[in-house]
């Protein structure tokens, strides 16, 4: 039979020997959980953070960290987990510059319709085309080789040549530029005054102080010394 003094003794051992083996597990599970935070707050820049707190073995806690991937990845610091994204790139826009400068030539208009400006022939051909007309007959209004009137002489030999004149004496005194007489040349219109005021009768001048026209007795040449001519005439001009 055992004392009650040992019964005692053996009952206080029992019952610390029980509280001591209820706490262990409370202070290997504190024990762990500060070694988990501890390696937790150590591998805070190579592990993703989630807001679970790790409980149970350090293992466990380990594991709950890396279980996001099969194989876990250490990252090194500072890289940047995010993937970038493609932005498009923006061309820059072309920038048409409208031209200021025109690449039109100006157009020289007349001052007045009746200047007008024509290009002046090769003299020599000209002349030589009036002359080849000397003996058709004069006829009033005509322009053609069946008959001529002065105007419509001067008219047509010129236009044979390439250049416009108009239909009229007192028209063709305004076309061209004015020529002095000791400045003629050959295919140059002079000017009279017969019937009427003002340039009345036409002929073209062929050199040597002569001019061919188409007179009352047909186309002929005539000396611009010639009394009648010399006292009415009133100019010339170079069409040009």
């Amino acid at each position: 039979m055992i004392p009650s003094s040992k019964r005692m003794w053996l009952g206080s051992s029992i019952l610390a020997g029980l509280i001591l083996a209820s706490s262990l597990p409370a202070l290997a599970t504190t024990q762990n959980q500060t070694q988990a935070a501890t390696i937790h707050s150590l591998m805070k820049p190579m592990l993703v953070i989630t807001s679970n707190v790790p409980t149970g073995t350090y293992t466990e806690a380990v594991h709950k960290q890396l279980k996001w991937v099969s194989s876990p990845v250490i990252l090194p610091m500072g890289t940047n987990t995010l993937s970038k994204q493609s932005v498009p790139s923006q061309s820059n826009p072309t920038v048409v510059v409208a031209s200021t400068k025109s690449t039109s030539k100006p157009v020289q208009v007349a001052a007045a319709a009746s200047k007008q400006q024509v290009s002046r022939s090769n003299s020599s051909d000209l002349a030589d085309h009036a002359l080849s007309l000397v003996g058709v007959p004069y006829v009033f209004g005509g322009a053609s080789r069946s008959g001529f009137d002065c105007s419509g002489y001067t008219q047509y030999v010129f236009k044979g040549s390439g250049t416009y004149l108009p239909r009229t004496a007192s028209e063709q005194f305004n076309v061209g530029s004015s020529v002095k007489r000791d400045q003629l040349q050959s295919g140059d219109l002079v000017f009279f005054t017969t019937y009427a005021p003002g340039a009345s009768h036409v002929g073209i001048y062929i050199g040597g102080g002569r001019f061919v026209h188409a007179s009352n007795s047909g186309v002929q040449v005539t000396s611009l010394s010639e009394s009648y001519y010399a006292s009415r005439y009133i100019g010339a001009r170079r069409a040009n």
